[in-house]
């Protein structure tokens, strides 16, 4: 796939679906995650499936989230990793009730949890990129090699005994490589697809090195389009994590300015790994006269309980005097 304005993006071979051999770092992982939802129906879901083969002897972290007019099923758990857990085809999550496959080149997902069953295949709209990145450019350190891509989800969804066959939007991700998770502070992923040939993803990251970043792409058909500016404003709750949605600002290298507004179908989904808790709100997007599924996710954590902020994004925070623009005058 093009990147306009110069460069290509990374494409990963159709091999890296497949499960990578673990590296020797304590936090190496891999993870797969996906997430969708038949809008008409307003039944989806959120599942991630992460393998840490040299942590504490070695854990899978899974999330099972199924949602429906029946109910909402909610996990978030980490549990010990057995040899039959990584197959040669995908991930199981330590104790049968999910499960990952590649299927002559297609992503299937299982599901088999208490009054709760499920078996989606995957359309992947876009090739596995890695938009983090151009070719030749070196992964991020904490992101790592990372697919995030939009897709289709069909396949059937069984809560307390009623099926619904299920025609969904979503995302993909997977990634593989270091991914310290306590040294996140606060972040925002934010996502939306409209069809097989629109769709965006957004996200902003604040690291306990005190490194801030925010990158993001449109994809319109076979043209990713990178973004030079981003403004994500999460609506948190009174509890100063829970997110309700947002809205998402993206101003494109092209300069081109796209605004979309995130409203949850379904209240959001707390889930921790390691010491970090991440939100989740399943929300319809409206992005100009489109309407799609999307997935607002935030962390907040800034303090990490111990600790001042040296990093103000959009607050005045050390003492000081400061223009109207926000900019510290020191001294004056």
């Amino acid at each position: 796939m093009e990147m306009v304005g110069g460069g290509r993006v990374l494409v990963y071979p159709a091999s890296d679906e497949l499960p990578h051999e673990p590296g020797p770092q304590e936090f190496w992982q891999e993870s797969f995650v996906l997430i969708f939802m038949d809008l008409e129906q307003k039944v989806g879901g959120f599942f991630r499936l992460g393998h840490e083969p040299n942590w504490q002897g070695g854990r899978v972290q899974f999330m099972t989230n199924v949602f429906s007019p029946e109910g909402v099923y909610h996990r978030s758990q980490s549990v010990p990793r057995r040899p039959q857990d990584r197959l040669e085809n995908g991930f199981n999550n330590g104790e049968d009730t999910l499960r990952y496959e590649v299927r002559d080149g297609v992503l299937h997902w299982f599901v088999n949890d208490t009054d709760v069953e499920a078996h989606l295949v995957v359309d992947s709209f876009v090739p596995p990129i890695d938009a983090h990145r151009r070719e030749g450019d070196e992964p991020h350190s904490y992101t790592g090699c990372h697919v995030d891509a939009a897709v289709g989800v069909t396949g059937s969804v069984t809560v307390k005994g009623k099926t619904w066959t299920v025609k969904g939007l979503g995302v993909r991700d997977h990634g593989w490589g270091p991914r310290a998770w306590d040294s996140l502070l606060a972040h925002r992923w934010t996502l939306g697809t409209f069809d097989r040939e629109n769709s965006f993803v957004a996200m902003t990251f604040l690291t306990k090195d005190n490194h801030l970043a925010e990158f993001g792409w449109v994809i319109r058909g076979d043209k990713v389009i990178l973004t030079r500016e981003i403004v994500i404003r999460a609506i948190i709750g009174h509890d100063g994590q829970t997110n309700h949605g947002g809205t998402v600002r993206l101003e494109l290298t092209t300069g081109e300015v796209l605004e979309a507004r995130f409203e949850p179908i379904y209240p959001a989904i707390a889930s921790w790994v390691h010491q970090t808790i991440c939100y989740d709100s399943m929300c319809e997007v409206t992005w100009g006269g489109r309407k799609g599924f999307g997935c607002f996710e935030t962390t907040s954590n800034i303090q990490g309980g111990t600790r001042r902020p040296e990093v103000y994004a959009g607050s005045m925070g050390p003492d000081g005097w400061y223009t109207p623009a926000g900019t510290l005058q020191r001294g004056v």
